[in-house]
């Protein structure tokens, strides 16, 4: 069974179709001529419960589709043309559509619905799928319902404004995205600035870093050395003079711990 991808072509079909009581030829390549949005509906069978609704609630809203977005809205099951144009003509109050505009399109050999991935073999019936397919040809939405779940117009509609949004802003749409609503400028936000400064050598990204750290170091333990120093002459012979006091570290064994370092090896600070 053939696998469809969101963001690869779809697979082309052609079949016979119920419109207005009569029997016409559609295809996905006439709609892409046409420059039509596609929404193709999948739903296991004539003559049920859930499916009725679905077809109904886009039928009412096929102006939306038609005219607002130039989008074409096709409903596929594996009945016969024969069997959607007699359910079709069927008064809702006796089971049937009551007569809806949107093109009922008889798979009854099972290749659309199987070239879509959503056949149920064993059953011969397919999937509560839904697909939406740009004017270029290409799977842009999917869904696949519990066959006792139906789908909601609104959602759809949404979706293809978003896409269409996208399409012709570069941006995104958030969570609840609206029409009229702001997206977002995914792009921007992705954008390298500039490449990574890299210094020449190890050696000289280090030497600051190690400088610091050890320099750090070294005035700590000055200042403690000191401290107590201090602590035990003022205790035996009263305040120290300026002179017993050096807070200066020595540079020299500084910069010899930092050569150590750099020749990864192991040196304790120089008296």
């Amino acid at each position: 069974m053939s696998q469809v991808i969101v963001g690869q072509q779809a697979p082309d079909f052609t079949g016979t179709a119920v419109m207005d009581g009569r029997l016409k030829e559609v295809s996905l390549s006439a709609y892409a001529a046409a420059g039509h949005w596609v929404i193709l509906v999948f739903y296991p069978r004539a003559w049920s419960f859930i499916c009725p609704t679905e077809i109904r609630a886009f039928n009412a809203r096929l102006e939306e589709f038609l005219y607002s977005r130039t989008c074409a809205v096709v409903f596929a099951s594996t009945d016969s043309e024969q069997c959607l144009r007699a359910w079709n003509n069927t008064s809702e109050m006796e089971g049937g559509l009551g007569g809806v505009h949107i093109p009922l399109l008889s798979d009854c050999n099972h290749r659309i619905s199987r070239s879509y991935g959503v056949l149920i073999e064993d059953e011969g019936v397919a999937q509560r799928a839904l697909f939406i397919i740009d004017p270029k040809g290409v799977v842009r939405n999917m869904t696949v319902n519990d066959a006792d779940v139906g789908r909601s117009v609104e959602e759809t509609l949404r979706v293809i404004d978003a896409l269409a949004f996208k399409d012709q802003f570069g941006e995104g749409c958030p969570a609840d995205w609206k029409k009229g609503d702001e997206g977002i400028k995914t792009a921007d936000l992705t954008k390298v600035d500039s490449p990574i400064e890299l210094k020449k050598s190890w050696t000289e990204w280090a030497r600051p870093k190690l400088l610091r750290t050890m320099s750090n170091n070294s005035q700590r333990s000055t200042v403690s050395m000191v401290s107590a120093r201090s602590s035990m002459l003022f205790s035996s012979q009263g305040p120290p003079s300026p002179g017993l006091i050096s807070p200066t570290s020595n540079g020299f064994a500084l910069e010899k711990n930092i050569e150590a370092a750099m020749a990864n090896s192991s040196i304790g600070v120089a008296n």
